[in-house]
């Protein structure tokens, strides 16, 4: 018999930066990149959640709201970098620029936070279902990077 699953929501953010780079983070050695995001917290709504998460892993604030970019489902990732079948995150996105010049740092449990041009982003990412849901909002990042 099968053990019972339990969800979490979860929420981040794609940050854009002025000259098209995306914020990514890691929280581990020898692995590639992620967006940052994280748990929501009873009450508190998705998309404050995301701002919340990116400021507490990149050190970003004063982010313009550009898009929500819907969500998708996957199983959280222990630290040996495999999926924990008994818990779904339920991951809603939003898109983000960032303020002008802003720097990006790693806090709290992040490694390393930094910016990678926009067309290098798919292949940055660490998880195939991060990759996979990434190409379905591509085109709407796209036009957001390429807008000033």
């Amino acid at each position: 018999m099968r053990a019972m699953q339990t969800r979490r929501d979860s929420a981040g953010g794609i940050v854009i930066d002025e000259r098209g780079r995306i914020a990514l983070v890691r929280n581990r050695p020898g692995t590639d990149w992620f967006f940052p995001k994280g748990g929501v917290e009873t009450g508190e709504m998705p998309e404050d959640a995301a701002r919340r998460e990116i400021e507490e892993e990149t050190g970003l604030t004063e982010l313009e709201y550009l898009d929500d970019l819907g969500g998708y489902e996957r199983p959280r990732i222990k630290k040996d970098g495999t999926y924990d079948e008994g818990e779904m995150k339920v991951i809603r996105m939003y898109l983000f620029a960032a303020a002008r010049d802003a720097e990006i740092e790693p806090r709290n449990e992040i490694l390393d936070a930094t910016w990678i041009p926009f067309r290098e982003v798919a292949d940055a990412l660490e998880d195939p279902k991060d990759r996979a849901w990434f190409t379905t909002v591509f085109e709407r990042v796209q036009e957001a990077v390429q807008r000033d």
